[in-house]
């Protein structure tokens, strides 16, 4: 097995310049418990990159990433430990005040599912992917009847968003925390093209973070 030449040269670059300036707060984390300000559960989407977004510092941000950034509801938990015990380090050990649910545009996870629903089958013959987004009939089902294919979509996208959150609730120690104001749960949804992000507000609708 073979290192491809692309990584040896990015590490070699990030080394000797990025590393380089950071490196006193390299060595502070490298001493120190680390100590996030928020964790983020977003999409396996190579194009989202939540650091550069939101300005993340070395320890500022726990990732969790999974295709579709979707959190499971209690009745699905078994599908879904690595997500759950990513949520339960975060804020059980961690004690991370903020946890935010990052979902974009173009998402294939959701375009995927939506496919999957429409058609009532799996189209890819995929035995793990489609047993993954098959939570998310729920959000399906709320799609209108009177918009595009590409309107159902976005809508879909968002409507996962909304449903991770309230399936957040059903797990005691989270609802918990909730309800203590120990924790803050954050909705939003990245549109790639044009950087925008739109956050969901307390009357449950999505507006622009700018």
């Amino acid at each position: 097995m073979e290192i491809p030449k692309f990584l040896i040269e990015r590490y070699q670059f990030w080394k000797k310049n990025t590393f380089e300036d950071y490196k006193n707060i390299y060595d502070q984390a490298y001493k120190t418990t680390q100590k996030p300000i928020a964790m983020i559960i977003t999409c396996c989407d190579s194009r989202i990159l939540e650091n550069s977004i939101f300005g993340g510092n070395v320890g500022d941000y726990f990732i969790h990433r999974n295709i579709a950034n979707i959190v499971p509801s209690i009745n699905d938990k078994e599908n879904n430990i690595p997500t759950l015990s990513a949520i339960e380090y975060a804020l059980k050990v961690l004690k991370i005040p903020n946890l935010i649910i990052l979902g974009h545009s173009n998402c294939g996870g959701v375009e995927y599912s939506y496919k999957t629903f429409k058609d009532k089958k799996n189209l890819n013959n995929f035995e793990y992917i489609s047993k993954w987004v098959s939570c998310l009939d729920i959000p399906f089902n709320k799609i209108p009847k009177d918009i595009t294919e590409n309107e159902k979509i976005t809508f879909l996208e968002q409507e996962n968003i909304k449903q991770s959150i309230e399936n957040l609730y059903e797990y005691d120690f989270i609802n918990k925390l909730i309800i203590e104001k120990k924790l803050n749960v954050i909705g939003l949804w990245y549109q790639i093209n044009s950087g925008l992000i739109k956050f969901l507000d307390k009357q449950n609708s999505f507006i622009d973070l700018d």
